[in-house]
């Protein structure tokens, strides 16, 4: 959850106050740069499935995070790469090549990997009885559609215009979850220094999500999302630099790994 001075905000106020900047974000960036909007109806489905998985996903890895041990629903988390690769392949009729096989199983195998406690070791049996794994593991299938439903609507529309629909249909439904689900929280978030928080998390994502989507119309959702995932190595370096945390071995042997794997990625295109 993102704090401000005094009230916890709600995941789904969050989610709704950021998709609401993005969609503010791209209107204006259509009615400064005159770029054309394009429609198609053969987008609808993209337009209406992109709000519900986003709001399935934000539920669930937030319930996740809340209820267990974020070293084990990070790498669980991680694995919504390979959650991709099929529905990718039904909708846009892309599949990994060879040299991408195998840059996907080590980019995931490296960020789960990274991800873990040094404790570790788990039986499968024991880590699928853990409700915050049945969570994380659901919003990584759900984050593996969401890749593949974007990267179907951004080749239909063009990014600009696949964004702004999304975004703004996100922005409506999550609105109308947090009026029915919590509308206290709705209204705590207008607070200045939670509207502060809000707002500057959703203008930070609007970039982020522009990249990541025009990068889906250039290659297989799956590569883009395992390359996404890979952010944990920044977190690596700063843990290392700025808190001196331990397992320092381990963790870069886990980063060398997957930066293997999104060469191998980078490589496959």
């Amino acid at each position: 959850m993102v704090k401000g001075r005094a009230q916890a905000i709600p995941p789904i106020v969050i989610v709704t106050w950021t998709q609401t900047v993005a969609a503010l974000a791209w209107v204006a960036f259509f009615a400064v740069s005159g770029h054309p909007f394009t429609w198609s109806p053969a987008a609808w489905p993209a337009v209406l499935a992109s709000p519900l998985l986003v709001a399935g996903m934000a539920t669930l890895i937030a319930r996740a995070s809340a209820r267990g041990d974020i070293s084990i629903v990070g790498p669980v988390y991680a694995l919504s790469p390979i959650f991709t690769i099929v529905p990718d392949a039904i909708l846009s009729g892309t599949l990994p090549t060879p040299v991408g096989w195998v840059g996907l199983a080590l980019a995931v195998a490296g960020t789960a990997t990274l991800s873990r406690g040094g404790d570790g070791a788990m039986s499968l049996r024991a880590l699928l009885a853990r409700r915050d794994v049945i969570d994380a593991l659901g919003a990584a299938v759900l984050l593996g559609f969401l890749a593949a439903v974007d990267r179907w609507g951004a080749l239909m529309l063009g990014p600009p215009s696949y964004l702004v629909c999304s975004h703004g249909a996100t922005a409506l439904l999550t609105a109308i979850i947090a009026l029915v689900t919590t509308p206290r929280g709705l209204a705590d978030s207008t607070s200045p220094a939670n509207l502060a928080t809000v707002v500057g998390h959703g203008v930070l994502g609007v970039t982020g999500t522009a990249m990541q989507t025009s990068a889906l119309t250039m290659a297989p959702a799956a590569y883009v999302n395992a390359i996404r995932r890979l952010s944990a190595l920044i977190a690596v370096v700063l843990g290392r630099a700025l808190f001196r945390e331990a397992d320092l071995g381990r963790r870069l042997a886990a980063a060398a790994l997957a930066c293997a794997g999104a060469a191998c990625l980078l490589l496959a295109r």
